[in-house]
């Protein structure tokens, strides 16, 4: 079995990105419907006789390259859907993402395997003179297409689709959750600020009171009245990065949604 390139462990990947990455795969894996198309397309272009009359050995040539273009991304998708890319690029877990839905859902890989072989039958009957053998690969290839290979295909993309959605859905709760515990200790916190605050306010008082006795005193009761304040203004920030994050206002006092 094939395996992408290890992945750097150090590299940081946003949730965007790792969408993006699964949404390539997926799309990858897509297009087989279309090149399975192309590949019964190409290969009745070889096959039939033109009334007007034959192609140049220039044409068929390139025919057979578009041809074996169809089988190669055939085949990638084949290995996809197994966990593996033989390219290489697609991600190890996004690689194990896909093959894990491959390994519940073990009647659309036996397609797609299908699909890779009956292509592959397809363009080495195009590279010999054989009609017959042509013939039989392009109907074997046609009859397995339009037996429900294409609806297969939908199937397994829609399941990966389904369980990326689920996964996204898994990944807003568990944020959630963290925010709400966040805003919890953001609570606790200003309650700490306010106390500390109101023993700031009491111990300047107490200063006045007597005098320059109290000037040690007083010089605290600034220390903690700034540190109120740096409570205070924290965990404002903090509230606001937070409901930027979630898009939730109501995480923001009545003062701080101005």
């Amino acid at each position: 079995m094939v395996h992408s390139l290890p992945q750097n462990p150090l590299v940081v990947e946003t949730d965007a990105e790792r969408f993006a990455q699964r949404r390539l795969a997926i799309d990858l894996i897509a297009t087989t419907r279309a090149r399975a198309i192309r590949s019964a397309l190409f290969g009745s272009y070889i096959f039939r006789v033109n009334p007007l009359g034959p192609e140049s050995a220039e044409t068929r040539a390139h025919w057979r390259i578009v041809l074996r273009e169809q089988y190669d991304a055939i085949e990638r998708a084949a290995a996809l859907v197994q966990g593996s890319d033989p390219m290489q690029m697609i991600p190890d877990w996004v690689c194990d993402w896909i093959g894990q839905h491959g390994a519940n859902n073990p009647r659309s890989v036996a397609a797609f395997v299908e699909m890779r072989d009956l292509t592959y039958d397809v363009v080495l009957a195009t590279e010999g003179d054989d009609v017959q053998q042509l013939r039989d690969a392009l109907a074997e290839h046609l009859r397995v297409g339009r037996g429900g290979f294409f609806e297969k295909v939908t199937a397994f993309c829609d399941g990966l689709w389904a369980n990326l959605d689920a996964k996204r859905h898994q990944e807003v709760e568990h944020a959630a959750a963290a925010g709400q515990a966040i805003t919890k200790t953001l609570s606790r916190l200003e309650q700490i600020g306010k106390h500390v605050r109101l023993v700031s306010l009491n111990a300047s008082v107490e200063a006045a009171r007597v005098g320059d006795a109290g000037r040690g005193l007083g010089v605290i009761a600034v220390e903690f009245k700034t540190l109120a304040e740096e409570i205070q203004m924290l965990a404002t920030t903090a509230r606001r990065d937070i409901a930027a994050m979630t898009g939730n206002s109501a995480d923001l006092g009545p003062s701080e949604r101005r």
